[in-house]
């Protein structure tokens, strides 16, 4: 991927820090969702109730499993960290202390009203990956202490909180997974889609422009249940096109909210959207 960088190229007035000038200036005060990228709708009449006419999104099982499986993976992760500091410092003890213990699942998919079947096994798939990880930096340095054991085996960032405001976006934004390293993470658990890049590629400007470094890879990680649990890595580097794409749909959102119109019904609306409802209400 580097070598990318080097025969692409990224133009400086695409970063996220040249925000206070076109094209990357946002042309009004409108400020989005990174979620509002993915295209649900084709039409974006969806962007238009929710802005416009204020109506509230029904969030359908499709969602509640995504956000719960993004739940599991933050405070798993979270968990373990804790338990390297507290003196679990190898693989065996991480199984022994974890992979029994579905609490973390259990008490999330409660929470948020989702059978906890896929979240314990993903949970579980997690507590494995950590331990064979810190048994290897281990091997490798055997007197490594909590501090390098955590630094070595787990992401730095989890759940990163980003101010979008200044590249047009919301500004509570969160970022799964952020690296010092000029890489973004995203999880997903529905099908793969391009627009999953852009949202990707929202956020690294936003973190662009609040951190004023440089973001140059981003890697969306979807998660597939199937006989096991598989985690199905799309990495890409956040180029050129890829900004100047994220920008004119940004625009073309702000736009859409700004005149008010409305935009009206596709003519099949979308299995999953948070909005059909509302679009066919009355109808069979």
């Amino acid at each position: 991927m580097r070598k990318s960088i080097e025969n692409l190229g990224i133009s400086e007035e695409l970063r996220g820090y040249a925000w206070d000038r076109p094209p990357v200036e946002p042309i009004n005060g409108v400020r989005v969702s990174v979620s509002d990228l993915n295209g649900f709708c084709p039409t974006r009449r969806d962007i238009y109730l929710k802005y416009v006419l204020k109506e509230k999104p029904q969030v359908n099982a499709y969602m509640l499993r995504g956000l719960a499986c993004h739940k599991v993976i933050r405070e798993t992760i979270t968990a373990l960290k804790k338990a390297v500091y507290s003196g679990c410092e190898s693989g065996e003890e991480i199984i022994d202390n974890f992979y029994g213990d579905v609490s973390i699942p259990e008490k999330i998919c409660g929470d948020i009203g989702v059978k906890p079947d896929y979240c314990i096994r993903l949970y579980r798939v997690l507590v494995i990956q950590a331990a064979a990880k810190v048994d290897e930096v281990l091997s490798k340095y055997p007197d490594a202490d909590a501090e390098n054991i955590v630094g070595l085996a787990f992401p730095p960032f989890m759940e990163r909180k980003i101010d979008g405001s200044p590249v047009g976006l919301s500004k509570n934004l969160s970022l799964d997974v952020f690296t010092p390293h000029s890489i973004i993470m995203d999880f997903k658990t529905g099908v793969e889609k391009y627009e999953h890049m852009l949202s990707l590629t929202g956020y690294a400007l936003a973190l662009e422009a609040d951190d004023e470094t440089d973001i140059n890879f981003g890697f969306v990680i979807y998660i597939r249940f199937g006989r096991s649990v598989q985690f199905v890595q799309k990495e890409f580097v956040v180029g050129d096109e890829l900004r100047r794409e994220f920008i004119e749909v940004r625009d073309e959102i702000a736009e859409l909210i700004e005149s008010g119109i409305d935009p009206g019904k596709p003519a099949q609306c979308p299995k999953y959207c948070s909005f059909s409802g509302v679009c066919n209400e009355g109808s069979c």
